[in-house]
C-alpha cells in the first residue's frame, strides 16, 4: 500500500520552509544558541531546548520523522506537529506541549496507517465520517479506557483544525458535528470521578509497613556496608603499586587468623546464579553445595590482588585449606546485621557487593514510596527534589518543628514550572535524607544534580529514575520472595492477584483516605489526620500544587459512597442506634419508597447517590459515630453562632448530639470501651462516687449500642 502513495511527488512543503526554526514561538533555555535548533527540513527534531522538565526522559527530548516512508504521511506529519506547537488559532486551544509531541506523533501515524489500510493511500479527501465511526469502533473493541480511545481519536479532530497548515490538506467537515472527542469516545467529556483506581488498604498498609521498616531499621545497615565497601576500595586503591616478594602469602595468612579469632568463615557470594559474569568467582566442589568464593571481597579485605589469589598456588591452596577449616560465611562484609522485631533473628545475611547494590535500590524505592504517598506529590514533584530540599522550620512562636520539601511543580504552569513547598512528617523526612545520601556517591557522574538518581555506575541516559513505575512493583516482588511465604504474601493480594502499582494511584489513594478515613492508622505507625494535620497546616495548604482540592473532591466522592453505603445496609436490613438514627432512617426508606414502585427503574448506585446527595453533604465518617452535621442542633459548636460548616470532632457527643449516627461497623470501640469500664470496676480501691460515675457510663454506652447486637443475635 505504501507504494502506491510513495509514487506520488509531494513536493516541498507550501506552508513552511525548509529553514524555519521548529522552535520558533517558545522561550528557549538560558544560554541556548539559535543556530543549532533543529528546522523543519530536519528529519529528526530536538526539542530539549524548551523542555525544562528536569526528569523528563531523553526518549521524549526529541522526535523523529525518519521511519515515515511514505514522502506524503512524512510532509503532514512534520506540518501537523509544527502547526500544533506553533499556531494559536482563534478557537483557545491550548497548543502541543513539546513533551507530548512524540505521543501525538503516534497516534497521526496510528490514524494514518489505519487510513491507508482501509483506502490503500493515506489521502485526507478519502476520509469521511462513516471512516471515522470505523476507527471509533476499532478503537473501542480494544480492552483500554475511554480515556485512551479519546487520545486515539485525537488526529481526527486536529487534521481538521489545522487543515489549513497542511499541503496536502486536512478534513474539509467537522467530525462528529464537533461534539468533543472525548465524550465520543465515551467519557462524557473530562469526567469529573478521578479513574484512576484506589490501593487498597491492605496492599497499601503492607506497603507502607516494609518501606517504613527499610527506612527506619535496615537503612542503617545498608548505609553502613555501603561506607565499609567504600572504605576497602579507597585503602586496596591507596596500596603500594609494588609489595615486596612473598607479602602475598603473609598477608593472606594474616587475613585468615583475622578471620579465625572472630570464628567466621571464608565469604562466598550470596546469591552465585545472579551475578552474571562478577570477575573473581571461583566454584568449588561439589562438597561445598555450588558456594561460589568471593574473590573481590577477599582480595579488598586481605590487599592481595585478585589474580595473586587465583594463579598463585600456595595463595589458592591456603585458601581452601581455609575453606575446610572455617567454613564458608555468605556475604563475608564486617557490617552486623540488625535484628527483624518481628523475628528476633538478623532479617538478612551478610552483605557482599551485589547484595548490597541491590539493597540500595530497594531502600530508594522504599523511600520514593514514603516521599510520593505520605506526601500527595506527584512523580514529577517528587523527581524534581533537589540536594537540600528537606528543611526544618520553627512555627511563629518557636513551640512547632516543622518539615518542608522544596520541589517544583509542573501540572498546569508554563514550561519552567514552579516552586512549591510541602509541609510532610518525620519518616518523610528520613526518606528525602536517604535517598540524597544514596545518590551522593553516582552524582558525580550524572549531568542532572537531583536526588532520584539510577543507583549504577554505569552513566544512565535519562535523568532521574525513569522506570520508577517498574521498578516498584520489582520492590514489590521483592518483598514477597525475601520475607514473605507461598501461601502468605507480603504484600496481601487484591481479588486473588498481585496488585500492579503505578505512581497516579499513591496520590489518589492518600487523598481519598485523608478525607474519608482521617481515623485510620496506616502501617500500624503513620496516622492520616497526622498526615492531613501537617499538609494543612498553613503552608501545604496554601501551595497551588492542587492537591487540597484533590483531597475536597475526593471527600465529596467518599461522601456519596458512604451514604449508598448506609442505604444498602438498609435494605440488607441492617440498624441503626444514636440519637440520629430516626432522621437518618427515615430518609433512607423515603428513598427506597421512591425508587421501589417505579416500574422499569433501576436503583443503581448514581440513581442513590442523586437522591441522598443532600445527606452525603453533611455526611461525616467517624470513628465512633458517623455525623450527618446539622449546625443548628450540634452539640459539638456548644455556644457558637451556628454558621459553621464543619463539625468539631474533639467536641463530639456521640451519645446525645442529634446528628449522630452509629452503625454496625461503630461496634467494635464500643464493645471495647464497655469492656474496659467493667476491668475498672473489678478495682478495689475506687469510690462510691467512682464505681457509680462508671457504671452509669457502662449503662450508657450498653443502652446505645443495644439495638445493633439485637439485630446481630
Amino acid at each position: 500500500m505504501t507504494a502506491i502513495n510513495s509514487v506520488q511527488a509531494p513536493g516541498p512543503s507550501a506552508i513552511r520552509s525548509h529553514s524555519d526554526i521548529v522552535l520558533c514561538s517558545m522561550k528557549l533555555k538560558d544560554g541556548t544558541d539559535r543556530k543549532t535548533l533543529s528546522r523543519f527540513g530536519d528529519d529528526v527534531w530536538d526539542l530539549d531546548p524548551v523542555i525544562f522538565h528536569v526528569t523528563a526522559r531523553n526518549a521524549f527530548r526529541t522526535i523523529d520523522f525518519t521511519d515515515i516512508v511514505c514522502p506524503v504521511e512524512r510532509l503532514t506529519a512534520k506540518e501537523y506537529i509544527f502547526a500544533w506547537l506553533n499556531e494559536r488559532l482563534p478557537d483557545r486551544t491550548g497548543r502541543l506541549r513539546p513533551l507530548s509531541a512524540r505521543a501525538a506523533l503516534a497516534t497521526l501515524r496510528q490514524f494514518m496507517a489505519f487510513v491507508r489500510e482501509r483506502e490503500g493511500r493515506f489521502d485526507a479527501a478519502l476520509i469521511d465520517q462513516d471512516l471515522l465511526d470505523a476507527y471509533l469502533a476499532l478503537q473501542k473493541s480494544r480492552s483500554v479506557l475511554p480515556t485512551r480511545v479519546g487520545a486515539c481519536l485525537r488526529p481526527a479532530a486536529q487534521l481538521h483544525r489545522l487543515a489549513r497548515f497542511l499541503t496536502h490538506g486536512g478534513l474539509d467537515f467537522v467530525p462528529w458535528n464537533g461534539t468533543p472527542i472525548f465524550k465520543v469516545a465515551g467519557c462524557g467529556g473530562r469526567p469529573y470521578e478521578n479513574m484512576t483506581p484506589r490501593i487498597p488498604e491492605p496492599v497499601i498498609g503492607g506497603l507502607l509497613r516494609w518501606s517504613l521498616r527499610y527506612v527506619e531499621l535496615f537503612s542503617t545497615d545498608i548505609l553502613a556496608a555501603r561506607d565499609e565497601l567504600d572504605s576497602l576500595e579507597a585503602a586496596y586503591a591507596a596500596r603500594p603499586r609494588y609489595a615486596r616478594r612473598g607479602s602475598v602469602e603473609g598477608r593472606l595468612v594474616d587475613w585468615i587468623e583475622r578471620r579465625r579469632q572472630a570464628g567466621r568463615g571464608i565469604p562466598v557470594w550470596n546469591e552465585p546464579e545472579r551475578m552474571g559474569g562478577i570477575c573473581g568467582a571461583i566454584a568449588l566442589d561439589q562438597r561445598l553445595d555450588g558456594h561460589v568464593l568471593n574473590i573481590r571481597l577477599i582480595s579488598l579485605q586481605s590487599g592481595v590482588h585478585p589474580t595473586n589469589l587465583i594463579q598463585n598456588k600456595t595463595a589458592y591452596g591456603l585458601l581452601l585449606d581455609a575453606v575446610n577449616e572455617l567454613g564458608v560465611e555468605q556475604g563475608g562484609m564486617d557490617t552486623p546485621i540488625s535484628n527483624d522485631p518481628d523475628s528476633g533473628q538478623p532479617w538478612r545475611s551478610r552483605f557482599d557487593a551485589f547484595v548490597l547494590a541491590h539493597e540500595e535500590r530497594q531502600l530508594q524505592t522504599a523511600a520514593y514510596v514514603l516521599c510520593a504517598y505520605l506526601t500527595g506529590m506527584r512523580d514529577s514533584e517528587v523527581q524534581a527534589m533537589q540536594p537540600g530540599c528537606l528543611r526544618r522550620k520553627r512555627s511563629a512562636d518557636g513551640m512547632i518543628e516543622r518539615l518542608t520539601i522544596r520541589s517544583v511543580v509542573y501540572k498546569g504552569r508554563q514550561e519552567r514550572g514552579d516552586p512549591e513547598e510541602w509541609v510532610t512528617i518525620e519518616p518523610v523526612g528520613r526518606a528525602v535524607e536517604i535517598a540524597e545520601r544514596l545518590a551522593a556517591r553516582h552524582r558525580p557522574r550524572r549531568k542532572d544534580d537531583g536526588i532520584w538518581i539510577v543507583l549504577h555506575r554505569a552513566v544512565a541516559l535519562d535523568r532521574g529514575v525513569p522506570h520508577v513505575v517498574r521498578q516498584i512493583n520489582r520492590y514489590r516482588e521483592h518483598l514477597d520472595e525475601r520475607f514473605g511465604a507461598p501461601d502468605e504474601p507480603t504484600i496481601p493480594l487484591a481479588e486473588g492477584r498481585n496488585w500492579i502499582f503505578n505512581t497516579r494511584q499513591f496520590r489518589r489513594t492518600v487523598a481519598w483516605y485523608i478525607a474519608n478515613r482521617p481515623f485510620g492508622v496506616v502501617a500500624g505507625k503513620i496516622q492520616y489526620k497526622h498526615a492531613s494535620v501537617a499538609m494543612f497546616d498553613g503552608y501545604a495548604g496554601s501551595s497551588t500544587s492542587g492537591f487540597r482540592q484533590e483531597v475536597e473532591q475526593e471527600r465529596h466522592l467518599g461522601q456519596l459512597d458512604d451514604i449508598v453505603a448506609h442505604y444498602e445496609g438498609a435494605q440488607r436490613g441492617e440498624r441503626l442506634a444514636g440519637p440520629g438514627a430516626s432522621r437518618v432512617k427515615h430518609e433512607i426508606e423515603r428513598v427506597a419508597q421512591e425508587i421501589g414502585p417505579l416500574p422499569g427503574m433501576i436503583a443503581d448506585g448514581k440513581r442513590v447517590k442523586a437522591m441522598l446527595a443532600h445527606l452525603a453533604r453533611t455526611l461525616h465518617v467517624g470513628y465512633l459515630n458517623d455525623c450527618f452535621f446539622e449546625p443548628a442542633t450540634a452539640l459539638c459548636l456548644g455556644r457558637s453562632t451556628g454558621s459553621e460548616s464543619q463539625p468539631i470532632l474533639s467536641n463530639c457527643a456521640p451519645d446525645r448530639c442529634p446528628n449522630s449516627c452509629i452503625a454496625r461497623r461503630h461496634l467494635p470501640p464500643w464493645q471495647a470501651a464497655i469492656a474496659h469500664a467493667e476491668a475498672m470496676l473489678e478495682e478495689k480501691r475506687l469510690s462510691s462516687v467512682q464505681r457509680t460515675a462508671i457504671r452509669q457510663d457502662r449503662d450508657r454506652m450498653r443502652k446505645l449500642i443495644a439495638p445493633l447486637l439485637e439485630e446481630r443475635s
